[in-house]
């Protein structure tokens, strides 16, 4: 979104803002952390890049090009062109790009012009930690590492007790959510929890009944959100929860796309802004 924002939805999903209109998702540091620690830790990361706007323009995630940037296909059911090694990771994100259009579409919001996605073995923050992948608003492309190697990224967290397959897919979903979202916005947000709230409402719903059920039940009646209030603490202490309240609070309106369609006009009620 405006400057963007990726968050993938992915085992640290703590959003840690990035230049050049990036956000990205970066796992923890180390195993051995509890994942509340990691996420205090991120805090200090995006602090340091301070609040960012679509004007800047500073050093963009490093791509590293590998083999896995080899052909590029255009999804039959989606306006997006993805690069990837294999035909099935292309079919895969195809796939979850038309799931996520499904979700936006049943909001009357959809895509504007054509983006693109692509897989690629590594990625990382200007800090050098990996990340899972990120929505880059300056050339409207979602990135997204590969299947193989997420995985190990998103162990110790909640989303590591979640099927690989659905956990990916669902990620993807996230960041197209990101990127039609961006194209949609009449008016920027003053802060990420705006840009994160529908990206993680609609990964949850993306996910298998099943699976979604097990995601919800690891965080207990915290993940309880119809009345609740969202903001970038939350979000940054604890991006698991805030995940799980977005989809509550999504759900637990009479017409959750409406709250969407709001945050296309800027700052919303639910979501508290800094002043």
């Amino acid at each position: 979104m405006p400057r963007h924002r990726s968050s993938s939805g992915l085992a640290f999903l703590f959003p840690a803002a990035l230049p050049g209109g990036v956000i990205s998702t970066r796992p923890p540091r180390s195993s051995a952390r509890p994942w509340s620690t990691w996420a205090r830790a991120l805090v200090l990361a995006a602090a340091a890049c301070g609040p960012a706007t679509a004007e800047q323009s500073l050093s963009p995630v490093k791509v590293v090009a590998t083999k896995a940037m080899v052909a590029e296909e255009r999804c039959a059911e989606a306006p997006l062109h993805v690069t990837a090694a294999t035909s099935s990771e292309r079919s895969l994100v195809c796939s979850a790009a038309e799931s996520a259009l499904q979700l936006l579409g049943r909001c009357d919001i959809s895509p504007r012009r054509p983006f693109r996605a692509q897989i690629t073995n590594e990625i990382r923050h200007p800090f050098g930690d990996a990340v899972f992948g990120y929505f880059d608003s300056k050339h409207e492309r979602v990135v997204i590492r590969p299947l193989e190697t997420f995985w190990s990224l998103a162990q110790g967290t909640p989303f590591g007790e979640l099927p690989p397959h659905d956990l990916y897919k669902s990620i993807i979903v996230h960041e197209i959510v990101h990127a039609v979202m961006h194209q949609s916005m009449n008016r920027p947000a003053t802060n990420e929890a705006a840009y994160e709230y529908p990206a993680y409402a609609l990964q949850i719903e993306a996910l298998p009944p099943d699976v979604r059920s097990t995601f919800l039940r690891s965080l207990g009646d915290r993940g309880n959100g119809g009345g609740f209030l969202f903001n970038d603490f939350i979000l940054q202490a604890d991006p698991f929860l805030f995940a799980a309240r977005a989809y509550a609070h999504f759900k637990a309106s009479p017409d959750g796309c409406a709250r969407l369609r709001s945050l296309l006009e800027g700052d919303v009620p639910f979501i508290l802004t800094a002043r």
